[in-house]
C-alpha cells in the first residue's frame, strides 16, 4: 500500500511518504528531497529587519489574569526566529513501526530565517535527494524550527485558548493551556492522505509554559473529527522546548526534541508509527571565503 500523510502548517509539511517537517513516515513508501529550504512566514528573518508588531498579543490577557503568560509566549513566538543567529545543529530521528526501526540523521542549518537540510543518512548510509526511494527510507523529520507557534499567534489570533491547570513538566513548574482551532478558522494547517485528498480540519492541543517566564516548554497538536473515509485515523505531535547552548554564540530557547505518531485507518488491528527526533551538537555557522588576489599578467 502506498501511504501519504501531510501536515502543512504554512511552510511545513508532515508526510507519511515524503519527509518534510515535524513528521514523515512510510510503511514502504516513496520519499522526496531532504535537502530542503523553508522560511517561516510571518516571522522576521535576520538581523536588521523591521521589528515585528506584537501589540495584538495583549488581547490574550485582557479578560482573565490567568491568561497573561500567553502574552509573553505570543511575543516570543513572533520574534524569536528573527532574533536567532546563524547556527547548525545535528538532527537524529528514530522511526519505529511494528516490525522495524530506522535511524536517520541530517545536518540542519538555520541561516537568515531559513532552514537548510543536508548530509542526510539513513541507517548510516548517505542518501542523495535524487536517489531517495521506498527501499532507502522509512521516514525523516525536519521543520521543528518552523511555524507552529507563529501560526498560533500571528494576527488575527483565531485559536481559542483556555487555562487548564498548574502542573510540572519534569521538575519545572508549568502552566497548561488548552487551545482549539475550528475548521472554518483553520487556514494554515492542512492534512493530505495518500489519495491526495486535502483537509483543513479541526485541531486541539495543549501549550505548556514556564510558570516564571511564560516561555514555551511543550506544544501538543492533534487533528480531531477526521472523516471516516479519510486515509488515516489519528495523528499527534509533541514538541519540547528548552534552553539550548549554541557553541560560540550563547544559550537560546529552542525546540529540543519532538515525538509524532500516526495511525492508519485501513489497518486491522490499527497500526501506528512513531517518529522521535532530537536536536544536538548545535554550533555557530560561519561561511568560509577564499580571497584570490589578482596576478599581473606579463
Amino acid at each position: 500500500m502506498r501511504c501519504s500523510f501531510f501536515l502543512v502548517p504554512q511552510v511545513r509539511v508532515i508526510s507519511r511518504s515524503v519527509a518534510l517537517a515535524a513528521l514523515s513516515w512510510t510503511s514502504m513508501c516513496a520519499a522526496q528531497t531532504h535537502t530542503a529550504s523553508t522560511q517561516v512566514s510571518g516571522a522576521p528573518s535576520g538581523v536588521g529587519q523591521t521589528s515585528t508588531d506584537t501589540s495584538h498579543c495583549e488581547q490574550l490577557a485582557a479578560s482573565d489574569p490567568r491568561m497573561s503568560p500567553l502574552q509573553a509566549t505570543c511575543e516570543f513566538a513572533l520574534t524569536y526566529l528573527g532574533e536567532l543567529p546563524n547556527f547548525i545543529c545535528e538532527q537524529t530521528t528514530t522511526s519505529t513501526g511494528s516490525k522495524w526501526i530506522t535511524v536517520s540523521k541530517a545536518e540542519v542549518r538555520f541561516e537568515q530565517g531559513h532552514e537548510h537540510y543536508s548530509k542526510v543518512t539513513i541507517d548510516g548510509k548517505p542518501i542523495e535527494p535524487s536517489s531517495l526511494s521506498a527501499s532507502a527510507m522509512r521516514f525523516i523529520s525536519q521543520g521543528e524550527f518552523g511555524s507552529d507557534l507563529v501560526d498560533l499567534f500571528k494576527p488575527p489570533i483565531v485559536a481559542e485558548f483556555k487555562f487548564r491547570k498548574d502542573g510540572r513538566l519534569g521538575r519545572i513548574p508549568s502552566l497548561i493551556y488548552e487551545f482549539h482551532l475550528a475548521t472554518e478558522q483553520n487556514t494554515f494547517w492542512a492534512l493530505r492522505d495518500d489519495r491526495g485528498v486535502t483537509l483543513h480540519p479541526e485541531y486541539e492541543g495543549e501549550l505548556w509554559l514556564g510558570h516564571q517566564d511564560g516561555l514555551p516548554l511543550r506544544l501538543e497538536l492533534r487533528p480531531v473529527h477526521l472523516p471516516e473515509d479519510f486515509g488515516f485515523a489519528s495523528a499527534e505531535i509533541t514538541i519540547d522546548y528548552r534552553e539550548i547552548r549554541i557553541a560560540g554564540l550563547g544559550t537560546f530557547r529552542l525546540p529540543s526534541s519532538s515525538e509524532a505518531t500516526v495511525c492508519e485507518i485501513q489497518a486491522a488491528p490499527q497500526t501506528c508509527k512513531t517518529n522521535s527526533l532530537v536536536f544536538h551538537d548545535c554550533r555557530k555557522f560561519a561561511t568560509k571565503t577564499r580571497v584570490i588576489p589578482d596576478v599581473p599578467q606579463h
